[in-house]
């Protein structure tokens, strides 16, 4: 027994109770036996947390992380069937220093994770803040649940981070019953670290979270901007890119009633203009500070242009909305990629197959039944014969129906590039990489501001992708099985097309007369195809060598009924893919990528962020050029094996016909 001694010096001891107990009461300090025990477990307990130092309890766990903030996209929402930024304010609450990856990863259903993980890497000094970005590809416009997890160097896991709810879609929903075109994202951009909300019409975004990808600006649309942003490179020329492929700037006075001087690669935006054209984008000067940001001149001023009414020609043709089908970004990537692995699917030998079959339970029932009835016969001969016939025909089995019927590691690829310049691309594109021998593999990118995302959300996926101007996407993949993933990057191209438009006659009616003059660049092969969008239609155009020029071919199409889907009793999407006519003589690949290409480019109308392609009007100020062909070398994903590519690239150029956009 323990108990509770004061020495003469006033220190309370605790040592074992050696004096006899009467009548259940201690003798030497008149406490009862029962207090006494209590006193023995409490003296236990302190020693063991004693015994347990602050240095212990912090290297017996992963230090802990706390999400302090989450933005979704550039003004809360996002962008689906795009690449949209996640931006995390982490906290360390430990005095202890953060240095390990953090893995983001959709939720399928409450419990499991599906598909391939987003990784990025982590440091951060003891109790510290610090912003971390993903770059997570959206596969749904509903809401879902995001697993955010840390791992430290040494290994240990802390999934104590939470889950992130995806924030509400940027584009209108069925649901919604309105037929009103969604607003885009717009944000006015504020110094790092401001607390200020002012003008409150307006999504505010601080300008350390910018991107420093233009792969990951997609979503949005106008940026209002009063100062210099205090950037490094990086996000200078992605904010550049961003720009020229169609962005919306609106410059504002400062508190000085000053047009902001903008520096490095921004310093060709300080034109004295009040209205000038940067690539595709516009830039637009407002002499006005931002507390006079009203929400009638942003109403004004962020306008999708490529939105319009339902024309006259759709509804005197009988194809008005009501008869269109819709067709979502989503929708379509999810069609390729399944498409896509059909392509790599083997060609078994099936009639073969189901006769070893038959052959098989013929003589399993009634061949060893009869067998069983011989009386002359031991009974473990019947026994013995179902074994050997069973090894045998596994044998055939194996050797008929294995793979190897000329399969060959593949990489599958279509894709959408617009062009930001003369030699710069955004390149969104889709891969189906079938590999014959099971391995862990990687596909990367070098300068090239990629990020990934791996298309099968479905299913849990050994995969990790990381962002970045070397980015890569580091798989394992089983033998004779094809993985499907995404890509968006920004393209250097050595080949400039040195177009111009040697005549041009365009009425209100559509294109008369077209002839484009094309450089040594441009590509040209039989298999190319031309044509040019003009307003709402759809021009074939055809190319003349020894001109060396394009010129019109053929009369024009509706791009709402050019873009429509077509579904047959075969399940198939888009037009003759899986085509079952038996006077076909293409093969399934040329199939393929000849029927994929009205919903390429759909899918490229989506990036002028309209939710409504069957509404997409070009403006008048300008037409613009897609050629579809095979895909360049310098468009070609690395992967880390040897492998045959067949793809097929849309590229889309913007031409303008006189002044500014």
């Amino acid at each position: 027994m323990w108990c509770q001694h004061r020495s003469t010096s006033s220190v309370t001891a605790i040592v074992p109770c050696r004096t006899p107990f009467r009548n259940n009461v201690c003798a030497a300090t008149g406490t009862t036996a029962r207090r006494c025990g209590k006193s023995y477990a409490a003296a236990m307990l302190l020693v063991a947390l004693l015994c347990v130092s602050p240095a212990a309890l912090a290297q017996s766990g992963t230090p802990q992380l706390k999400v302090v903030d989450t933005i979704w996209g550039f003004d809360g929402r996002v962008q689906p069937g795009q690449f949209n930024p996640l931006s995390i304010l982490l906290d360390n609450q430990t005095p202890d220093t953060i240095d390990g990856t953090l893995t983001l990863q959709e939720m399928q259903g409450a419990l499991s994770v599906s598909g391939g993980q987003h990784v990025m890497p982590v440091y951060m000094e003891p109790a510290g803040r610090r912003w971390v970005q993903f770059y997570p590809y959206v596969s749904t416009p509903y809401q879902t649940d995001w697993q955010l997890t840390y791992r430290s160097r040494d290994g240990q896991v802390n999934k104590g981070l939470g889950q992130i709810t995806q924030a509400r879609s940027a584009v209108r929903l069925e649901s919604d019953g309105d037929d009103v075109q969604a607003q885009p994202q717009f944000i006015i951009l504020d110094e790092a670290g401001s607390v200020s909300r002012r003008p409150p019409t307006v999504k505010h975004f601080q300008e350390n979270n910018f991107p420093p990808y233009v792969s990951a600006t997609v979503g949005l649309h106008t940026v209002f901007l009063d100062h210099d942003p205090d950037w490094e490179q990086p996000r200078e020329q992605s904010f550049l890119s961003w720009l020229k492929l169609g962005g919306r700037l609106h410059l504002l006075q400062d508190s000085r009633g000053e047009f902001p001087q903008l520096s490095g690669d921004l310093a060709e935006l300080n034109q004295p203009l009040n209205r000038f054209a940067v690539g595709n984008g516009v830039v637009v000067r407002h002499s006005l500070r931002r507390d006079a940001l009203s929400e009638q001149l942003i109403r004004s001023s962020v306008v999708v242009d490529a939105l319009k009414a339902e024309d006259e020609e759709q509804k005197t043709s009988g194809q008005g909305l009501e008869q269109l089908m819709e067709v979502d970004a989503v929708t379509i990537d999810s069609e390729l990629f399944r498409q896509m692995r059909e392509l790599t699917l083997p060609e078994h030998s099936w009639g073969l197959i189901f006769l070893l079959a038959l052959c098989y339970i013929g003589l399993i029932f009634p061949g060893c039944y009869l067998v069983s009835k011989q009386k002359h016969l031991h009974f473990l001969t019947t026994y013995g014969a179902i074994i050997g016939l069973s090894l045998i025909f596994s044998v055939l089995f194996l050797i008929i129906g294995r793979r190897g019927y000329g399969e060959s590691t593949t990489v599958h690829t279509i894709a959408v590039a617009r062009a930001e310049d003369d030699t710069h691309w955004d390149v969104m594109q889709w891969n189906a990489f079938f590999v014959t021998s099971g391995d862990d593999y990687t596909a990367s990118a070098t300068d090239q501001q990629v990020v990934f995302s791996i298309a099968d959300n479905t299913d849990r996926i050994d995969a990790q992708v990381v962002p970045g101007n070397n980015g890569e996407a580091r798989m394992r993949i089983p033998p004779y099985s094809a993985l499907t993933f995404l890509s968006r990057r920004r393209v250097s191209s050595s080949n400039d097309w040195k177009l111009n438009i040697a005549e041009a006659d365009i009425q209100e009616t559509g294109i008369r007369t077209l002839k484009i003059n094309v450089g040594d660049g441009f590509p040209v092969s039989p298999e190319t195809h031309y044509s040019v969008i003009a307003g709402r239609s759809l021009y074939e155009m055809k190319y003349a060598p020894q001109q060396k020029q394009l010129s019109l071919f053929g009369g024009k199409k509706s791009i709402a009924n050019y873009c429509q889907p077509d579904y047959d009793y075969g399940y198939n999407f888009g037009r003759g893919w899986g085509s079952n006519n038996s006077n076909e003589t293409r093969s399934p690949h040329q199939v393929f990528y000849d029927a994929a290409l009205p919903s390429l480019v759909q899918r490229s109308l989506l990036d002028d962020l309209v939710h409504r392609p069957v509404l997409f009007e070009l403006p008048r100020d300008r037409i613009r050029l897609l050629v579809y062909t095979e895909i360049p070398e310098e468009f070609e994903i690395n992967v880390s094996a040897p492998a045959s590519r067949q793809g097929r690239v849309l590229l889309t150029k913007d031409l303008y016909l006189q002044g500014n956009p």
